[in-house]
């Protein structure tokens, strides 16, 4: 059932127990039957002729006596509403009269929910705090309370209510929310204890990187609920995008030396989200080292961007960190982007393939930097040298080969998640077992010898994203010959015209994983020969995996961010100093000896849109669902009570009542008729 703030408005009641008295609005009704009945009517001569006087004001008169009736019937039931304390709400249909067992609060504390209302004051996240603990107050949320929040996926029992205003878990954070893990986590307690009655509530702005509304985890969640009984969804909606806000990021920082003298050259990328479409222009300030610097950029209405800026530093300083910060504006969170810097490692790869011809080929690939100024290593090696390979110095694996087994299985593992990157192509003979729940099944040759062509691919991200002049990778024209059918659950990157898988990514916590399904030599595809294509994937490939090669890195905030070491230092971090158990939650610098760490929020966190508010509702198709679609900065009550409204009901009807038991004029005119009335009362 799927509903939202258009419904209409229902009521439901604090003290519901009151509504038992209701029937006590019947007595006025009952007194006046019972004093009709107490009447005798005594045959009198003299009022005969007064008769028809009193016909003529019976009507009038028993449509009094009615109003008086109802006046004190509808005081009576005001008074039983005020005393059950009615709420208001169009949200309010789906919940029963019955307490809750469980009342279970999922909070998005990425960064996005921190856009503010600069009037206000408040963010997304303030905001829905605040109005769902002041509703839970005026309810009754159950005999537990539980607390799932998104930067830490932890279930903690609270106390009550206003402690969702002062924990450390309901603070801001620069991550991002995995919404579908969080209703796991709801379901497995619900399913553990046994819960009965459920309340769940969620505060969310609906970003799609949040909400993976394509994974297919969300139809098993949604058959889990199902066959619970009495549990009800609700969901605060902030969806409405920044009317203002500016993100910046920082990538590619580089150091180089010259002689005596070191510079560092970095990328800035300023990103523009809100109603202005002019070009003004806009201070960025730089800061390397504790040494500031402000540099104005013309920003339009998509943003504006500094490619190769050049700061200069002291030669001697061969690491350290340093940060790009714009004007305060509608998201304080998105306005710094912090990085650090070392001097560039050599950036190794190995080649794991038994076949010379293509084993030279992605050496040849893979020697020649895009950067003279960086050193490149490539390393061929057949299989049965795999034992010779420095897992610790390298950056980037190409396996052509069988899948492996045993031993190798487990440092290849071990290889990805210390955050490097492997590819692997198909080998010509055996296939191999199963790895990263993917396998190599048959080659595959296209219909009547024609070549396989691209239909799709990627191209606003990962190994074939488009170049930074905005041009696409020349795909289309990539010829394939043969190549080999994968079985895999990872997300495509490339397709065939059939339908079948280029290149796939299999998802890790850490690192990346690559399958692709054909060969660069000629027999196979034009890879080789084209070049640009195969040259930009791996290049790619090889500078994400060399970024664990060197001693300073960038990291995404998550609760697993400094797991690593243990001696982290705070060098500069976001706001006000925070607990050792929330660092790796926010943005900051963190030293362990020589290796440096840059804590950031995720690019999807400033590029993310919000999903269309129907496709979120068609989640819960089937269940017990709210929509409250509310906006930053209104704290008002999610519920109003409206007692104070029924003893106003109550008063004017008891003053209403009071007016029509006055005498009429008529009746003090002619005592005869209003005695005559009465009798007949």
């Amino acid at each position: 059932m799927t509903a939202d703030s258009r419904k209409p408005i229902t009521m439901n009641f604090l003290q519901p127990l009151a509504l038992i008295a209701l029937p006590l609005m019947l007595l006025p009704i009952i007194i006046h039957l019972i004093n009709q009945q107490r009447h005798r009517t005594v045959p009198w001569a003299a009022m005969m002729f007064l008769m028809a006087a009193k016909r003529m004001s019976k009507g009038m008169a028993r449509l009094r006596h009615i109003l008086i009736l109802l006046m004190r019937t509808l005081a009576i039931a005001a008074l039983i509403f005020a005393i059950s304390r009615p709420l208001s709400g169009g949200w309010l249909g789906s919940i029963g009269l019955a307490k809750p067992d469980v009342t279970m609060v999922l909070l998005d504390r990425s960064a996005s929910m921190e856009t503010q209302d600069l009037q206000a004051g408040e963010s997304k996240r303030s905001t829905a705090l605040k109005r769902l603990a002041q509703l839970l107050e005026q309810g009754d949320y159950g005999t537990h309370l539980i607390l799932i929040d998104s930067a830490t996926g932890q279930l903690q029992e609270i106390d009550s209510p206003k402690a969702l205003l002062s924990l450390p878990m309901t603070e801001s954070s620069a991550t991002s929310a995995n919404i579908p893990g969080m209703f796991e986590s709801a379901l497995t307690y619900l399913k553990a204890n046994n819960s009965g009655r459920a309340d769940v509530w969620l505060c969310s702005d609906l970003h799609e990187n949040d909400w993976a509304v394509t994974s297919g985890r969300w139809d098993a969640i949604r058959e889990e609920f199902a066959q619970l009984d009495g549990v009800h969804h609700f969901l605060l909606a902030y969806s409405a995008p920044s009317s203002n806000n500016l993100s910046v990021r920082v990538e590619n920082v580089q150091r180089w030396q010259r002689g005596d003298e070191a510079e560092l050259i970095l990328d800035v990328m300023v990103r523009n989200e809100g109603s202005d479409t002019g070009t003004r222009e806009i201070p960025i300030e730089f800061e390397v080292n504790n040494v500031r610097s402000v540099v104005e950029v013309e920003l339009d209405a998509r943003g504006a961007s500094l490619q190769g800026h050049r700061i200069p530093i002291d030669g001697t300083l061969t690491s350290g960190w340093g940060s790009v910060g714009l004007p305060g504006d509608a998201n304080p969170l998105d306005n710094r982007f912090f990085f650090v810097f070392s001097e560039p490692p050599v950036r190794r790869s190995v080649i794991v393939s038994d076949d010379v011809r293509t084993g030279e080929a992605f050496r040849r690939a893979l020697a020649i930097p895009p950067d003279a100024r960086l050193q490149h290593q490539a390393d061929v090696i057949p299989t049965n040298r795999v034992g010779e390979i420095d897992w610790e110095n390298t950056g980037l694996l190409i396996w052509q080969a069988a899948l492996p087994n045993g031993l190798v299985v487990e440092q290849i593992q071990n290889f990805v998640n210390s955050g490097r990157v492997v590819i692997f192509f198909p080998p010509r003979q055996n296939a191999g077992a199963q790895m990263f729940d993917s396998r190599w099944n048959d080659w595959q040759t296209p219909d009547d010898e024609q070549t396989a062509q691209i239909s799709w691919w990627r191209g606003d991200a990962d190994l074939l994203a488009h170049v930074d002049s905005g041009n696409p990778l020349p795909l289309n024209e990539l010829r394939t010959y043969r190549y080999r059918a994968i079985e895999s659950i990872g997300t495509l990157l490339a397709r065939f015209s059939n339908d079948a898988p280029l290149l796939t990514r299999v998802n890790t916590d850490h690192g990346a994983v690559y399958f692709c399904s054909t060969l660069p030599t000629a027999q196979f595809s034009s890879l080789e020969r084209d070049g640009i294509v195969f040259y930009v994937m791996l290049q790619r490939a090889l500078a994400e995996g060399g970024r664990a090669l060197t001693d300073a890195s960038q990291r995404d905030a998550g609760l697993d961010a400094l797991a690593d070491r243990e001696q982290w230092e705070a060098i500069a971090h976001e706001g006000d100093a925070v607990s050792l158990s929330q660092r790796g939650l926010h943005a900051g610098v963190y030293r362990d000896e020589a290796y440096w760490i840059a804590v950031n929020r995720s690019q999807a966190e400033d590029s993310a849109k919000a999903a269309p508010a129907e496709t979120v509702d068609a989640l819960f198709n089937g269940l017990s669902y709210r929509r409250i679609d509310v906006e930053v900065g209104d704290t008002s009550s999610l519920a109003n009570e409206l007692w104070r409204t029924f003893l106003i009901a109550m008063a004017i009807a008891l003053i209403v009542e009071a007016v029509l038991s006055l005498p009429s004029k008529k009746a003090e005119s002619n005592p005869a008729v209003d005695f005559a009335t009465a009798e007949g009362d």
